[in-house]
């Protein structure tokens, strides 16, 4: 049986939740709390499993809760309405969310997950949080890969290759990760940064890093690496727009 705690400062966000929850056999909501600085306490006397946190909450948010533990012993689902700032830092840490309102497929997915220790939190998870919601830290992000969480700079990264359900992201030294999520999420995180642009539905490329374009219908981008990236038609004009002609 799953212990899990919701933290949540709106009432009626704990009992919809934990009505969803209640239709899992697997689960078991011990605690709930309304007031994010009772977190540590209720954690510490109950030693949850999975702990349902919401990101946005008077006196400390989400962020703010997790710091207060250096390694911690439970996993961590977080909760949120939409909040592009939130969402930038969660999907930059590779953590898992539920985008409120929940539905019972969401969670059903997530549990998913935490079953097959798919849910991470790290050290290095919990402080990139804290450096972020202090303006100190947007420019690491956390790959997710068969063989835990990688942290990389984001300014090293060549280019992105998609795979399925998977994406391929190499990097400026020519090493090569696999991580463990679509092309379209890390679109979201990283096509606000001014380097990064959409070559072709396969390939987003960092700038800074494009050797040669080669001429044609849509035309070639060779990487520094001496391989060539697709470039759409139909995304031909914008992309040599962005650079200075002599």
């Amino acid at each position: 049986m799953i212990k899990a705690i919701i933290i949540d400062d709106e009432k009626h966000c704990i009992i919809t939740l934990k009505h969803l929850l209640s239709a899992i056999d697997t689960i078991e909501v011990v605690a709930t709390t309304q007031d994010s600085t009772m977190a540590k306490a209720l954690i510490e006397e109950h030693q949850p499993h999975l702990v349902f946190l919401d990101i946005e909450m008077p006196e400390m948010n989400g962020f703010d809760v997790i710091h207060q533990f250096e390694n911690p012993g439970f996993k961590v689902i977080f909760t949120t309405a939409y909040d592009q700032y939130a969402l930038k830092a969660l999907r930059l840490n590779a953590l898992d969310y539920l985008l409120k309102p929940i539905d019972k497929k969401d969670i059903e997915i997530a549990l998913e997950k935490y079953s097959n220790q798919e849910l991470i939190i790290s050290k290095d998870q919990v402080q990139n949080l804290h450096l972020f919601t202090n303006g100190k830290m947007q420019d690491t992000i956390a790959l997710s890969t068969q063989q835990g969480l990688l942290f990389v700079k984001i300014d090293d990264i060549m280019y992105l290759e998609a795979d399925s359900c998977y994406t391929h992201i190499i990097m400026n030294d020519q090493t090569r990760h696999l991580a463990s999520k679509t092309m379209a999420t890390f679109e979201e995180v990283l096509l606000d940064n001014s380097l990064f642009f959409r070559a072709h539905k396969s390939h987003i490329v960092n700038l800074k890093f494009i050797k040669q374009y080669i001429r044609g219908e849509g035309g070639e981008l060779v990487m520094q690496d001496g391989n060539i990236v697709a470039l759409s038609r139909n995304r031909k004009q914008e992309f040599l727009s962005l650079f200075k002609k002599v």
